[in-house]
């Protein structure tokens, strides 16, 4: 990269002033692999959050980008600065704000669709601390999981959780009623 930054160096040494010089040519290379590296290490660690950002060829492009605005803040010209300094922030805007937040609500639809293909499908919680997850049972019209202790033989515990419809049936009035008298079941029997 390096090599390829004194290429583009050489012709615009008219225009960089920091690239006058061959010594200087060299700092001026070094700056802007720096901070362009800095600027591709920060695009892999949103991208390794899962932000979209595009296609391989898009993703291939946007490699060269913050090697670009590097070298733009060293253009002494006010508009080209104003220009890499807009690119930063929306760079940064999307990366750090907008692109998460469109990540998180991807895989929050993906979960919500995933839920309404199979309803089936139960999700568990976060186990108790220090407990993990030692059995689970789906039935037709129950749930059951037991967690048993982390390190198990060196601490006591056991949780327990059934989920399921109530085991006793609803209340109801005795059948034939008996003559003269009345009988209502409510939700509380």
């Amino acid at each position: 990269m390096v090599g390829l930054l004194a290429t583009a160096g050489t012709p615009v040494r008219t225009v960089v002033p920091l690239c006058g010089s061959v010594p200087r040519r060299l700092g001026w290379e070094v700056l802007v692999f720096a901070l362009g590296t800095l600027g591709v290490l920060a695009g892999l660690a949103v991208y390794g959050e899962n932000v979209d950002l595009g296609s391989a060829r898009t993703r291939i492009v946007l490699t060269g980008v913050p090697y670009a605005v590097a070298a733009a803040f060293f253009v002494p010209s006010r508009w080209v600065r104003l220009g890499a300094l807009a690119v930063l922030v929306a760079g940064v805007a999307y990366g750090g704000f907008v692109g998460p937040a469109q990540a998180q609500q991807r895989q929050d639809e993906a979960e919500v669709a995933q839920y309404r293909e199979h309803p089936e499908l139960l999700y568990l919680g976060a186990a108790p601390p220090g407990m993990q997850v030692s059995h689970a049972e789906v039935g037709p019209a129950s749930f059951g999981v037991d967690y048993r202790p982390v390190r198990e033989g060196y601490e006591l515990g056991y949780v327990g959780l059934m989920v399921r419809p109530p085991l006793t049936s609803a209340p109801r009035c005795p059948e034939p009623a008996e003559k003269g008298v009345t009988c209502t079941a409510d939700a509380h029997g």
